[in-house]
């Protein structure tokens, strides 16, 4: 992207930055003389006037300055355009990409559902207690991991929105976010389940 070009102007920057400043003290100091209804030299108003008219005419000139500077041919807005739109698909790929990522992700959910969902405590659980303690203890480990990715996830495309809160988010986004939220919720019923029957 080309960048602004700007011309040399025939007041150097520092001539003008002291011109305006030293018609800001001549306003203070009027306005102050005419506070206290003092004079110094002159009377207040004077200085109040000099003041007033160098700050104008400090103002006119800096209005000039960006005027006179600024070369048109330095302006290309199709870079501008073009920039724009190669973030913008930049983005869609990424969130195309990320849909795909959790509908295999809820794919797995499914299955670790139906799998938790077959399981039988046999009668003869106490001589198996300790294996079975480990099997529901690695997939509490798993659910844990399954929470917390699921958390991060939300967090980022919550920070994705706002930053881009003028640009459209695929709607199978949100239904497959939703889908990962409800399968999360099930397997913490599940798990919740048998932790209480071994309890039992």
């Amino acid at each position: 992207m080309k960048t602004i070009k700007h011309k040399r102007f025939f007041i150097p920057d520092n001539i003008l930055e002291l011109f305006f400043g030293l018609g800001a003290s001549v306003v203070i100091i009027g306005a102050l003389l005419k506070i206290t209804h003092a004079d110094f030299i002159f009377p207040g108003n004077v200085w109040l006037t000099a003041g007033l008219v160098t700050e104008a005419i400090i103002f006119g000139i800096s209005g000039l300055k960006g005027y006179m500077t600024i070369d048109p041919d330095g302006f290309e807005s199709g870079d501008d355009i073009e920039t724009l739109e190669v973030e913008t698909h930049e983005l869609a790929k990424a969130v195309a990409t990320s849909i795909k990522k959790i509908t295999k992700l809820n794919e797995d959910l499914s299955m670790a559902s139906k799998s938790i969902g077959s399981l039988h405590i046999p009668h003869d659980m106490n001589a198996h207690m300790s294996d079975y303690n480990a099997n529901i203890h690695a997939g509490a480990t798993k659910l844990d991991e399954i929470n917390k990715l699921y958390e991060s996830l939300s967090s980022h495309l919550i920070e994705v929105n706002s930053s881009t809160s003028e640009m459209h988010v695929p709607d199978g986004l949100n239904e497959e976010l939703a889908k990962m939220k409800n399968k999360v919720t099930q397997l913490n019923a599940k798990y919740k389940g048998v932790l209480n029957a071994f309890n039992n």
